[in-house]
């Protein structure tokens, strides 16, 4: 690419000049998406949870949900905690962890959002979708 086309981006406003990173280019993905994984899961280990009663009342509808691998579980070496916000609201199923953690190992981002939230009995069942930014 030549000096006048990267001034045209910069000037167009599709790209930045990155100066953290000791000055470069920084142009965003033109299709950057959400690829949904798993349309429908729920949290799993919500009753493991202290103050989930106080945590599921705070959830709405397309909240979103951040993962993190916990490859040292002794439980499960595929385990992936969910937290909402900066709080651990449990895990993704074990039926479905395998994958996803082998896709974030690899690098790739895994998030999720709240769908909907439902209390049986003493139960929080906290339904979501998982997708892959890609």
């Amino acid at each position: 690419m030549n000096e006048n086309a990267l001034a045209t981006l910069v000037d167009s406003g599709l790209a930045q000049w990155d100066s953290s990173s000791g000055g470069g280019m920084s142009v965003p993905m033109p299709f950057e998406n959400h690829v949904c994984l798993i349309e429908d899961t729920h949290v799993a280990g919500t009753t493991h949870i202290d103050d989930i009663d106080e945590l599921a009342s705070k959830l709405s509808e397309g909240q979103k949900l951040r993962f993190e691998r916990q490859p040292d579980n002794m439980h499960d070496k595929w385990a992936i905690r969910v937290f909402a916000a900066d709080d651990r609201i449990g895990y993704v199923p074990c039926t479905t962890n395998e994958i996803l953690a082998r896709l974030m190992d690899a690098g790739k981002r895994i998030g999720g959002k709240v769908t909907y939230c439902e209390k049986l009995g003493t139960w929080h069942k906290i339904h979501m979708e998982v997708y892959l930014d890609d």
